[in-house]
């Protein structure tokens, strides 16, 4: 069948390539299937990125300039919606934007279609209070974040109707958007490569947790689980609840930041069981470690309960409790899960899968 040709003129934008998440793999995919395309962004680490998208296509905001990609990038809050609301791209005949909580406001003409592919409506405005809760966040910025809930509702509302199309990246989040954007979407599943993770042969006893160190991914839960049962943990990534969780664990816990890419696919290939203690988005990571016919024991709630089929693939828990991963991790311990299901579980979600949805949505 004859494919119609992408439009000449595309620019993706995405929130922030600072630290390493799903919606970063999302945006850095959307622009190798439009390689002419230009990327806007607010900060782009081009030490951490650089290698996987080309710096020259890059255009950042101008404060860059200014501070570089700072790792404080969340504490510019207040400037996002604005420089997003103002970003001109009414040059561009297509607009792919990759939204974790502010591009979808771009600014495209009326001859142009902007395809918004959504992670989640705003979470500081929609879900602050669980954002916060139990956070390491100081009083101002909780003040603040409050203060700033009900503008930052109504800017999100208005902002949703910006695009042409909306894409939500799993039916929890297509749900979100129905509720709190009162609008329809697509629905695509993120890419996940699982070719490049090939199922492990070892079991080094270790169980997994990969995540931006946030409160409302609740690696607390997995920290003191582990610490309780004597089994040996490691969690991979940072962010501001790094010095709690530290405090917190029993010397079974290693913490190792952020790692490489192929570091992280030998943990995935060689740990028990890969942990998904928060409600998750999608989550690309479970996905990733199924590729590799490791078990994932998920909080039964969110993305991890569309991609992990309970008793086949993995254990979901069915409550954010100390107690419930520990009886899911007992109940793990007895049951027989077969690598090649795990994978050909995976295999549903791979990037070509991704790639050939958008490609539809575009040309249709």
């Amino acid at each position: 069948m004859h494919r119609a040709p992408f439009p000449s003129r595309t620019a993706i934008v995405h929130d922030f390539f600072v630290t390493e998440g799903g919606a970063e793999r999302v945006a850095i995919e959307l622009a190798s299937m439009f390689p002419d395309a230009d990327v806007y962004t607010s900060f782009f680490d081009a030490r951490r990125f650089g290698g996987r998208l080309d710096p020259a296509r890059v255009h950042p905001w101008p404060a860059q300039r200014l501070v570089g990609p700072t790792r404080r990038f969340r504490s510019l809050l207040p400037l996002y919606p604005a420089w997003f609301s103002l970003l001109d791209l009414r040059r561009y005949d297509l607009v792919i934007s990759s939204s974790v909580a502010f591009t979808h406001a771009v600014r495209t003409s009326a001859g142009a279609r902007h395809l918004a592919y959504v992670h989640t409506p705003m979470r500081y405005a929609w879900d602050l209070d669980r954002y916060l809760a139990g956070s390491s966040a100081g009083l101002a910025s909780r003040v603040g974040g409050r203060l700033a809930r009900a503008p930052l509702q109504r800017w999100d509302r208005w902002a949703a109707g910006r695009p042409d199309v909306l894409v939500a990246n799993s039916r929890t989040v297509q749900e979100r958007i129905r509720r709190r954007w009162g609008r329809e979407s697509a629905v695509v599943y993120p890419p996940v490569d699982v070719d490049e993770i090939q199922p492990g042969d070892r079991d080094d006893g270790f169980l997994l947790v990969a995540a931006r160190l946030l409160r409302y991914r609740r690696v607390d839960l997995v920290v003191a689980a582990a610490t309780r049962l004597g089994r040996d943990l490691v969690v991979v990534g940072d962010g501001p609840e790094l010095a709690s969780l530290r405090a917190a664990a029993g010397p079974t816990v290693r913490f190792e930041g952020f790692v490489p890419r192929a570091r992280l696919v030998e943990l995935m290939r060689t740990c028990s069981a890969y942990l998904v203690p928060g409600v998750e988005d999608f989550g690309i990571a479970p996905v990733e470690a199924m590729a590799a016919g490791k078990p994932v024991v998920a909080y039964g709630r969110g993305g991890a309960a569309e991609t992990v089929v309970d008793g086949e693939t993995g254990i979901l828990v069915p409550e954010q409790s100390v107690d419930a991963v520990c009886a899911a991790l007992e109940r793990l311990g007895s049951a027989r899960l077969d690598p090649a299901a795990a994978r050909a579980r995976a295999a549903q979600f791979d990037a070509s899968v991704f790639r050939s949805a958008i490609r539809q949505l575009v040309e249709r």
